[in-house]
């Protein structure tokens, strides 16, 4: 793809070619794409659809015709729009093309020691962050065709803030689609999540739990300095 063109695009849609890196260190960002055989997919799924589309305009063009026995007129009209629709077609074949090829080429995978950030989109983007201290699991799916073309992805599940049915907290889900090294993020995601909980960072205690923690203790240390003061005034 003609780098100018992918520039001028992104400066019209305002978006960044490339998303900022989520918080921690930066030694530790590693950025992710998705595997080639996705880009494949995709093509394949776009020329399915656009030559189901081109045979229902073609048809359009023939059958009415000779099938419906349309008056010369409306024969005419029915003929001139359908030939207006089979342009508008084959013109747009550029720009969904080169859509497709952007939104593959604007697919992000960040990971740090401390979060991941998933982007992906050019005119709406959508762009999740999840911090280590509250994914609680980590999930790979492939399907049979997935499975064919050596992809899979790779689902995040984090504690989420929203409440569900009956009072239940619904999990926040991301996912890292079109992976073809989906074993491999999850490990490492894995890896830097034991390290992040090992290092103390992911603990997280309430206020009034701290609170009346030190209460106690600071309760326990007069009483000793108490206890210690009359021992010393009875020795004297």
């Amino acid at each position: 793809m003609a780098d100018w063109i992918k520039r001028c695009v992104l400066s019209v849609v305002r978006v960044p070619a490339e998303p900022m890196a989520p918080e921690g260190s930066a030694e530790s960002v590693r950025v992710f794409r998705a595997g080639n055989s996705f880009y494949r997919w995709q093509i394949i799924k776009w020329l399915l659809v656009n030559v189901v589309i081109l045979a229902l305009l073609t048809a359009d063009i023939i059958l009415p015709g000779r099938v419906l026995r349309l008056a010369p007129v409306a024969g005419s009209i029915w003929y001139s729009l359908s030939l207006v629709a089979l342009f508008i077609f084959l013109a747009s074949l550029p720009l969904t093309y080169f859509s497709l090829r952007l939104n593959f080429e604007l697919r992000w995978y960040i990971v740090t020691d401390r979060s991941l950030r998933i982007r992906s989109g050019i005119v709406t983007v959508r762009e999740m962050t999840m911090a280590f201290a509250n994914i609680q699991e980590l999930r790979v799916r492939s399907g049979p065709l997935q499975k064919l073309l050596g992809l899979a992805d790779l689902e995040v599940r984090s504690a989420g803030g929203s409440s569900g049915p009956h009072g239940t907290s619904q999990a926040h889900i991301g996912r890292f689609e079109g992976l073809d090294n989906a074993d491999f993020i999850r490990d490492l995601i894995s890896e830097r999540l034991r390290r992040y909980k090992d290092s103390g960072l992911g603990d997280h205690h309430e206020p009034g739990a701290s609170q009346s923690t030190l209460l106690t203790n600071a309760l326990n240390v007069l009483t000793e300095a108490r206890a210690l003061r009359r021992a010393l005034t009875q020795t004297e």
